[in-house]
């Protein structure tokens, strides 16, 4: 059975098709960008995978090591307008929010820890946008793994009655060991 189409419907539909298309290389193509200047990366290949991390956790290793919290990122204008003075309320300045430094990258990517800002500014000397955190130093591997593990098994922690959507697959705990970083 044949379906006839008039002609100014079929190239409306082609060039609907053809902008599609573009629209998805194009942001392909700002995703490897960004991506591409990250540079100078602890490897934590190998490393015993933390398991079920939860924000509450990360929080309290960060403020114990670092003391972001109480330092650079809170009062009314925090250091890269991240908010993390309080355990309950921070996680939602980070999982699935677009940095204030650039909007083509999202701070905690779920299951994506180094398609995150976050913690490619906690593992890199170049984290690709701004500087290493903090300022002036670093934060020990063991926290780094903390991180990683955190934002691998999709940034959790926030209280069941306010839920972060989350455009994520949990993979499991099938692996025991962390994968070492994919080139660019």
């Amino acid at each position: 059975m044949l379906i006839f189409i008039p002609l100014a419907t079929f190239l409306a539909m082609r060039v609907l098709l053809q902008v599609a298309a573009a629209m998805i290389i194009g942001c392909s193509i700002l995703a490897t960008t960004a991506q591409a200047q990250v540079s100078g990366c602890v490897s934590l290949a190998g490393g015993t995978i933390n398991a079920n991390v939860q924000w509450p956790q990360v929080w309290q290793a960060l403020n114990t090591q670092s003391g972001c919290a109480q330092n650079c990122h809170n009062g009314s204008s925090p250091a890269g307008n991240l908010d993390l003075s309080s355990i309950r309320f921070s996680q939602f300045f980070l999982v699935e929010q677009l940095s204030a430094q650039s909007q083509t990258v999202k701070l905690v990517d779920p299951g994506a820890p180094e398609k995150s800002l976050f913690f490619n500014k906690l593992n890199c000397t170049n984290p690709g946008i701004g500087n290493r955190m903090p300022p002036g130093g670093s934060i020990s591997a063991d926290l780094q793994a903390l991180v990683y593990d955190w934002i691998e098994q999709g940034g959790y922690g926030e209280s069941v009655e306010d839920p972060i959507t989350r455009d994520f697959i949990f993979r499991g705990d099938m692996e025991s060991i962390r994968r070492p970083r994919r080139p660019n």
